[in-house]
């Protein structure tokens, strides 16, 4: 009786688990882009390129800008439903994203949420 208890519990968690987040690793994987707000210009055109094997590759352009092209390859961990992005062994970058769903991912600094204005802080799945 123990082991089917045990049993019916272990799997309502993880029933509850997929209900409430609704997007695994596998599917967060491609690509995703969009224009971010930019303090200097019109906006920062972000490109971001999740593998599967939980590596990235991300590219950001300032729009209207004679700065280069940023790239940045590192790799990528998916916690709950924040990204956290590490650019060199042991070295965690200093930007993170919320999965909005399998296909909106929001710019969330410190793992929270943008809040209290009417700026677009996502990109989308291409």
């Amino acid at each position: 009786m123990k082991k089917v208890l045990m049993i019916l519990l272990v799997v309502a968690t993880i029933i509850v688990a997929v209900l409430s987040f609704g997007c695994s690793k596998s599917k967060l994987s491609g690509t995703y882009e969009g224009t971010l707000p930019a303090a200097d210009g019109p906006g920062l055109q972000t490109l971001i390129t999740f593998n599967p094997n939980g590596t990235f590759h991300m590219e950001e352009t300032f729009i209207e800008s004679d700065v280069e092209t940023r790239i940045t390859d590192g790799t990528w961990v998916l916690d709950k439903d924040i990204i956290t992005f590490t650019v060199e062994e042991g070295i965690v970058a200093d930007f993170e994203y919320k999965v909005i769903s399998e296909n909106e991912i929001r710019w969330a600094p410190d793992g929270e949420e943008i809040t209290g204005t009417d700026l677009n802080w996502s990109i989308f799945k291409k």
